[in-house]
């Protein structure tokens, strides 16, 4: 992807709660920190294959978000 990234929001994952719910028959994911609330949803045009790339890109860079984070933050053993 050759565009820049910008946020327009900002959830505070401390607080994150993420919940699958359904709409009208169409699956939705929910994602809320309290105050802050994102749709993840398949669209209106498309087909199904796009819409579970897209979930998975989103799963992934979550992950790697979570390792990074993991990695960085890890406490140090003590040394004797």
């Amino acid at each position: 992807m050759d565009d820049d990234l910008f946020p327009i929001v900002t959830l505070d994952l401390r607080a994150i709660r993420a919940v699958l719910t359904e709409d009208e028959g169409d699956l939705i994911l929910l994602v809320d920190d309290g105050d802050v609330q994102i749709e993840f949803s398949s669209g209106l045009c498309g087909t199904w294959e796009q819409a579970i790339l897209g979930a998975e890109r989103v799963a992934s860079a979550a992950t790697d978000f979570a390792a990074a984070l993991r990695r960085a933050h890890t406490p140090t053993p003590l040394a004797a």
